[in-house]
């Protein structure tokens, strides 16, 4: 584990602090973050375990996300399960994402479910009959798909890795290809078609069900894949709404050119994006994709929404005990552009060295965010500057004054964690220490830039409460007595408490 980088976050027991927690800094003792952007580790074959699931979090995994393009209901439930008990175990808040499938085109399962080797300049088959793949023959359940490809079409297999072209319509269920590039298949990875547009809707029945068992499993965040426009993620909600559910955020995964050109409107319904870029660059180009980063990441920002990067960012941990540099500077460059939380998919959930990865991604943000120049840019990305929404400028005001180097932690009151996210989107350079009463509210803030949330029964009153959080923060070692904070709420049950801002001092227990 990563030096000072141990684990904290409620009130009940003294530990020490995690990778996201304010720790002592030089002669003054003043606390500091050590990581503000956050870090989603998927689980997979690799993690799921709960010795490397519990290093994980240790080394600074904030969201566990959970991708349900494989795995079973009684699987996820199992881990689900796990993870909430791991976390309760350390005292320590975790987000737990469930990646919706969505339609992506998947190839089918592979003999022994061992991967097979395409090699450049052969031939292979691709058809969509039930039988299971091998050396002569790829399967794919997308029927549509296969009878809509002709002689010329490309496809791109497992995020572009995989070239293939049609040769022949054998039947009407199979095709022949040439591999124009090769290499290794595993099963079940997806295929990419450029020359070919298919209808097909982000919400697949498959993902209706999927969405009903995580919510029923009160998961922090449902990710819907492969939206084009706003739409698909109103008919997610609707869909939930009608079943008498709750749903909770909704995360846009924006990998479809479509998606690129209605990001407004998408941000208008979904509550948080993804830049998943592994389709992104398949159906854009590679070139594209870094612009593109920028500029969904900038209208996040300014949406108020929260945004994840997703996909290879440590690719190469996947084998490696180290990165390559190119990936340490696009982990780094996603720091800069304003991400709340970089993602990690393979790297953790089959990759060879899955607790290092998340240890090598926690030190490149901490080290990113020492830069000169990270928080001076205050109007850069802020949300909703001109809003005349009272609760929005408090969180403004907030981290205005908390650029003072006077000013130690903002210490919010937020019941739901709008306000904290509101506050998160400003960038301030200090802790944004988040006080709820609310479990799901706890968890659901690891995803959030700069936030550490602490689960405290509000009191009986707006100062009994300050002084409950005050008390709080010093017996986790977050501030110490005489520290100055920046004290504000948004909407809350306590009165006289609502849209709320005060510069407080940490008073002796």
């Amino acid at each position: 584990m990563p030096p000072n980088q141990t684990t904290i976050p409620t009130v009940t027991e003294s530990t020490d602090m995690t990778a996201d927690m304010p720790c002592p800094s030089g002669e003054d003792d003043k606390p500091i973050m050590q990581k503000h952007a956050k870090i989603i580790s998927t689980l997979g074959p690799a993690s799921s375990n709960e010795k490397v699931l519990k290093a994980l979090l240790q080394a600074g995994a904030n969201v566990i996300r959970l991708n349900f393009s494989h795995g079973s209901e009684e699987q996820h439930q199992r881990n689900i399960q796990r993870i909430r008990r791991i976390s309760a175990e350390l005292n320590l808040p975790v987000s737990i994402l469930v990646d919706l499938q969505g339609p992506k085109l998947r190839t089918g399962p592979l003999e022994n479910h061992l991967p097979i080797n395409l090699v450049q300049g052969a031939t292979i088959e691709l058809t969509s009959k039930q039988q299971t793949g091998n050396t002569q023959t790829i399967t794919t359940p997308a029927a549509d798909l296969v009878a809509a490809l002709e002689p010329g079409n490309r496809l791109l297999l497992d995020d572009g890795k995989i070239l293939l072209e049609v040769t022949q319509k054998i039947d009407a269920g199979t095709l022949r290809c040439n591999i124009l590039q090769g290499g290794e298949l595993k099963e079940n990875k997806g295929i990419n078609v450029p020359d070919v547009s298919m209808a097909m809707k982000a919400l697949t029945e498959k993902d209706k069900q999927d969405a009903v068992f995580a919510i029923n499993q009160s998961v922090d965040y449902l990710a819907l894949s492969f939206v084009r426009q706003a739409e698909d993620v109103e008919e997610l909600k609707k869909f939930i709404s009608d079943q008498d559910l709750i749903a909770p955020p909704i995360v846009a995964k924006i990998e479809k050119p479509q998606a690129v050109q209605d990001i407004d409107r998408i941000l208008d319904v979904a509550d948080a994006m993804m830049v998943a870029r592994g389709d992104l660059a398949v159906e854009l180009s590679h070139e594209r994709v870094p612009a593109v980063q920028k500029l969904l990441v900038e209208k996040a920002n300014l949406a108020g929404k929260p945004v994840i990067v997703a996909t290879q960012m440590l690719e190469s941990m996947m084998e490696s005990f180290t990165p390559l540099r190119a990936e340490v500077s696009d982990v780094a460059n996603a720091v800069f552009d304003g991400a709340d939380a970089l993602m990690l998919s393979g790297e953790t959930a089959v990759g060879s060295f899955p607790v290092e990865t998340v240890q090598t991604m926690a030190k490149i943000i901490s080290e990113a965010e020492k830069s000169d120049g990270m928080f001076l840019s205050a109007t850069r990305q802020t949300a909703d500057i001109s809003s005349s929404n009272a609760s929005q400028a408090i969180a403004q005001a907030a981290a205005d004054l908390a650029r003072d180097p006077a000013i130690q932690a903002i210490v919010v009151l937020s019941t739901s964690g709008t306000m904290a996210r509101r506050i998160s989107k400003q960038k301030p350079p200090v802790p944004i220490i988040t006080i709820t009463p609310e479990e799901a509210t706890y968890n659901r803030m690891s995803l959030l830039w700069g936030v550490l949330p602490l689960v405290i029964p509000y009191g009986a009153s707006t100062e009994e409460t300050l002084e409950q959080a005050g008390h709080a923060t010093v017996e986790k070692k977050l501030l110490h007595p005489g520290d100055t904070v920046v004290f504000c709420a948004g909407k809350t049950p306590l009165l006289g408490a609502s849209n709320m801002l005060k510069v407080y001092q940490i008073t002796a227990e």
